[in-house]
């Protein structure tokens, strides 16, 4: 069970910083360094999961307060400028793949995004950062389109084996609609900011136990 597109939507910051008694910009913060520790462990032993997208900000996220939403963008956009992170990824060969909507981007991160992408393309182990992304919005602009399937965000990339979603929240948030038909479900009770590789390993060791018919019959 090789080459595996595992997906997670990342879920629970603002409610991890109440329970600190900290306010949500702490939980964000907090969220970003889980999100870079788990991308660390995952490029050391990737667990035969050769493409791991990550859901940060959907399009629906940007109608939150307006200085909070701020703060993602600049936080964002410091992480993928970041020296040690852009030269972690290059030391472990991991291309770095940005799925979302330009607009509501500023010139600044879409330069920055382009700078990493192209930096990164030719390497094989495939990071997904979903931010400014919205499933739906992705099906109607490619509907437009006279090629629809090669005009969705995420036509370059393959089904997604296992969606993972932290927080205890069970649903799939508009999250790459059209890559979901098939994928298994998992649910983990834990905010983001808790979420650990242990966790992930557990996943996926929970997801290679699950028989998945596709719609066929098994025995």
């Amino acid at each position: 069970m090789a080459n595996l597109h595992v997906a997670i939507i990342l879920d629970g910051n603002g409610r991890w910083a109440k329970q600190q008694n900290k306010p949500r910009t702490f939980g964000h913060n907090r969220g970003s360094k889980a999100l870079i520790e788990l991308v660390q462990k995952w490029a050391k032993n990737n667990c035969n999961v050769n493409h791991l997208s990550l859901f940060c900000f959907s399009t629906e996220n940007s109608s939150r307060p307006k200085q909070e939403v701020k703060f993602l963008h600049e936080l964002f956009f410091k992480t993928i400028t970041n020296k040690k992170v852009i030269d972690f990824l290059i030391k472990n060969k991991i291309r770095f793949n940005w799925i979302g909507f330009k607009n509501n981007i500023n010139v600044q991160t879409l330069k920055a995004i382009k700078d990493l992408e192209q930096r990164t393309n030719k390497f094989k182990l495939n990071l997904n950062i979903f931010f400014n992304y919205g499933g739906i919005q992705d099906i109607n602009q490619a509907a437009k389109q006279k090629n629809f399937s090669k005009s969705l965000l995420t036509s370059k990339l393959p089904d997604i084996d296992l969606l993972i979603r932290t927080s205890g929240e069970k649903r799939i948030s508009n999250f790459a609609l059209m890559l979901l038909s098939y994928s298994e479900l998992l649910f983990e009770d834990k905010f983001w900011p808790d979420y650990t590789y242990q966790d992930f390993k557990k996943n996926i060791a929970e997801f290679k136990l699950r028989k998945r018919r596709f719609g066929k019959k098994i025995n």
